[in-house]
């Protein structure tokens, strides 16, 4: 990500206006069916966005880890209740940023403005790379695609989590990598 010139002064107003939270393996920062006021600035640790299909069954869309943002930004920004669940998979440190305070950075500083623009623009970005995958690509494609997206990854979640993630059974992907 490019490097922006956030003076002393409007750093500390992103000081003042969030909270350094600790959240436990388990616990949801956003739950579906809630209203999102919040965005996630994900320090340490690792988060799974999922939905969970009328028969019960959760389907993974996206994993935040380090340095990367975790919200329901459609919902946050429309006032709306999130679709989806966010779940830590690991003890994690967020830095909560309350909306309004988002919006008010975004109102008083370019700098800022820039930032968060450049942050939705990569959200926008993995989306439509992840519909071109589902869409175009084998199921052991998507696996080459998870594995250069998120490097590592393999190694620190179930793989039930990467199967729900590629849209296969755990079956499947324990037939395609052998």
């Amino acid at each position: 990500m490019a490097k922006y010139s956030i003076s002393s002064t409007e750093w500390d107003w992103f000081v003042n206006a969030t909270t350094v939270k600790h959240i436990p393996r388990g616990v949801a920062i956003v739950q579906s069916g809630d209203e999102v006021t919040h965005a996630y600035f994900c320090t340490h640790g690792l988060f799974r966005l999922y939905y969970t299909l009328p028969d019960g069954r959760e389907y993974n869309v996206a994993f935040t880890l380090e340095n990367d943002f975790a919200t329901s930004y459609g919902a946050m920004i429309s006032g709306s209740i999130s679709m989806y669940t966010i779940q830590a998979m690991e003890d994690s440190i967020v830095i909560e940023i309350p909306y309004d305070a988002l919006q008010m950075l975004m109102d008083r500083s370019h700098s800022w403005e820039r930032f968060v623009r450049t942050a939705v623009e990569r959200l926008y970005i993995r989306k439509e790379e992840r519909e071109r995958e589902l869409l175009y690509l084998s199921a052991l494609e998507r696996y080459r695609a998870f594995l250069v997206k998120y490097p590592g990854l393999e190694k620190r979640i179930q793989q039930y989590h990467i199967a729900s993630y590629l849209g296969i059974s755990p079956v499947s992907l324990s037939r395609l990598l052998h």
